[in-house]
């Protein structure tokens, strides 16, 4: 039997197979909108908001009516995948009115993973803070565990990390953070569909003893931030409004445990 060539595809088909790929890859990364409010964004008598490349920065100004005197705590955030950093402003404004400057890291194609490293970058704008909570929702908490696992040392790494927020997530199964010095909280939703409770719960044994599980009931997987419904997920049973409040009241228990040095 002679020797049969291997076809390659034509030039036509070719383009046509990078045309699919660019498509696909083009709807994959599409960002999800972000229905925050505006308002959010803005600088007033208590907070300032820087935007740069790294991120959106909430610094408290001192004059914050809640009494939110500038701490030496702060936060960094990981978005979910495809959700835009303003997602998740009104997390971050309360975080600066109650004292604690807060920063949305900017992600390439807003995808954590792209760039897990951010949140030294982000931190590195704040010189005054001495240590940090590193935060994220869904996959963007996943790659602030990964990034945390590096650097959880008091006074070693690139930044002092000395708490992690995970919300609707957990350490994927390469992230081991059993046997860290760190304080830990994760939030999940009784009704979320993409990130299970049981999920979190199997999960549980790579955090630090002593870390603390709360899960919403009602809530849902979107209404950790504010971009509107998501395919997969169930329909929520409370108002988003109540799911983030309760999100916020997490994240401000934990900051002011790692301020104060208080325990888990």
């Amino acid at each position: 039997m002679g020797y049969k060539p291997r076809r390659r595809p034509g030039p036509v088909l070719a383009a046509s197979l990078l045309g699919v790929a660019a498509l696909a890859a083009a709807f994959y990364f599409k960002p999800l909108p972000a229905l925050e409010d505006k308002s959010l964004l803005r600088s007033d008598a208590a907070v300032r908001v820087e935007t740069s490349p790294d991120g959106i920065g909430f610094s408290p100004t001192g004059a914050s009516p809640l009494g939110g005197a500038a701490k030496t705590s702060g936060l960094v955030f990981y978005c979910g995948a495809r959700v835009p950093p303003e997602a998740y402003a009104y997390l971050a404004r309360a975080c600066a009115e109650a004292g604690y400057t807060a920063v949305l890291a900017a992600m390439p194609l807003n995808f954590a993973f792209l760039d897990p490293t951010r949140a030294a970058r982000a931190a590195a704008a704040y010189p005054k803070i001495s240590r940090w909570v590193v935060a994220g929702h869904s996959i963007g908490g996943e790659a602030a565990a990964s990034f945390v696992s590096r650097n959880a040392a008091a006074g070693g790494g690139v930044m002092v990390v000395a708490g992690l927020f995970l919300i609707a997530s957990y350490p994927g199964k390469s992230v081991d953070l059993s046997t860290k010095s760190l304080r830990v909280v994760t939030v999940g939703a009784s009704r979320d569909a993409l990130v299970t409770p049981a999920q979190i719960a199997a999960a549980g044994a790579r955090l630090p003893d002593g870390s603390r599980y709360v899960e919403i009931a009602g809530g849902n997987h979107a209404q950790f931030g504010e971009y509107g419904p998501q395919p997969g997920d169930l329909v929520a049973e409370i108002p988003g409004p109540t799911q983030r409040k309760a999100t916020v009241d997490e994240a401000l228990g934990l900051l002011d445990r790692v301020e104060t040095g208080a325990g888990k």
